[in-house]
């Protein structure tokens, strides 16, 4: 049973060392665009060094997880051209050692890294960017975080969820309100057409009021003209916590998606960015078959040079494509040219389908 185990320990340790070097490398890369406009703020603008050297720390999660498929990439293709070059492929092969039994382990260990990937993803980056954005706000521009804004999605000290649509400072005036309470186990969701609010107090106007059972059916549904709300504080102080997609995890982004599709509103933008908190985990693991694809269709042996060539070109033209492939998509999907989640799955799906085919050509007719 040990013997079985020999060759996946052997190339799942070959591996890690260049995927870590790699990962590492990345976010240097990554950090190198940030780091000319924080230095300059601490030469000109007399910014703190501690605080340039936190920014820095804060954007390295986010930084990582958009650069674990190039890193996962690269690592597989190096390693794949080192044993070609050694000849341990061929040996493998000629021992009897199946195609899929050589990159079993390789597509083991990229899993495990997509899992790494979306933990990161989902516990991590949303807290850094939310520190790091505040931070910039606070310390590096010099002003203070926003009171309040408009389009946004806050919480209220008993457990009430509200959003604002468009407001008025100046006429103490809400367009487009919805409120989700949370009663015992029913939820009820208010939506108004315009509301005011006096210190503590909200007065609703023209709106529907939807309460729901367990199963999330509605039981209940009134319209009403006019409808107060007593709150423990002002509208102003709600915006402090206020959190953007990037410092969401995906379950609050859900949420905060199911609450506004109930009450009628956009949320194809949201939903977008909701479906790519999974796909750009899930790019590692593309990314491996591409890199294992392009080794075996074109590095023949290892005195085959230009096939090393070819397959590290084609990676990197790749992982530019890939980019492009997800910005476009990306504009697609937010300007309700194609639904959210293909907006964010398609470029994954181009690349499995691509290495898919290059690897069962390889695994059938040679």
């Amino acid at each position: 049973m040990a013997r079985r185990f020999i060759l996946d320990r052997y190339l799942i340790l070959d591996f890690l060392g260049p995927f870590l070097l790699a990962v590492g490398g990345f976010v240097i890369v990554g950090l190198v665009d940030i780091l000319f406009t924080l230095v300059d703020l601490f030469v000109n603008s007399g910014v703190e060094g501690s605080v340039v050297f936190r920014l820095l720390i804060y954007k390295i999660p986010a930084i990582m997880v958009l650069f674990f498929p190039m890193a996962v990439l690269f690592s597989m293709m190096l390693l794949l051209v080192r044993m070609a070059k050694d000849n341990e492929l061929t040996v493998l092969r000629s021992s009897g050692v199946s195609f899929f039994r050589i990159v079993r382990p390789l597509l083991l260990i990229t899993i495990i890294v997509v899992f790494l990937c979306f933990f990161i993803n989902e516990t991590i980056v949303p807290w850094t960017n939310h520190v790091s954005d505040r931070l910039i706000k606070t310390a590096v521009k010099k002003v203070p975080a926003p009171d309040i804004a408009e389009n946004v999605f806050f919480k209220d000290d008993v457990n009430r969820f509200f959003y604002i649509n468009k407001l008025d400072i100046q006429a103490n005036v809400m367009k487009d309100i919805l409120v989700y309470e949370i009663i015992g186990d029913f939820p009820r969701i208010i939506s108004a057409q315009k509301a005011t609010w006096n210190q503590q107090r909200w007065v609703l106007f023209d709106g529907m009021i939807y309460e729901f059972n367990k199963e999330g059916k509605a039981e209940f549904t009134s319209g009403f003209a006019r409808l107060n709300l007593n709150l423990k504080r002002d509208v102003r102080s709600f915006y402090s916590n206020t959190k953007t997609p990037r410092e969401m995890s995906s379950g609050e982004l859900k949420k905060k998606i199911d609450v506004l599709a109930i009450g009628g509103r956009g949320t194809r933008a949201l939903q977008v960015e909701y479906y790519m908190k999974k796909s750009i985990p899930a790019a590692s693991f593309i990314f491996a078959i591409i890199g294992i694809a392009y080794c075996f269709l074109f590095v023949k042996s290892g005195k085959d040079w230009w096939g090393v060539v070819l397959a590290i070109c084609l990676a990197v033209l790749s992982v530019g494509f890939w980019f492009f492939l997800v910005a476009l998509f990306r504009s697609l999907g937010r300007g309700d040219m194609l639904h959210p989640f293909w907006a964010a799955w398609l470029p994954n799906i181009f690349y499995f389908i691509l290495g898919s085919i290059i690897i069962l050509y390889k695994s059938l007719f040679n």
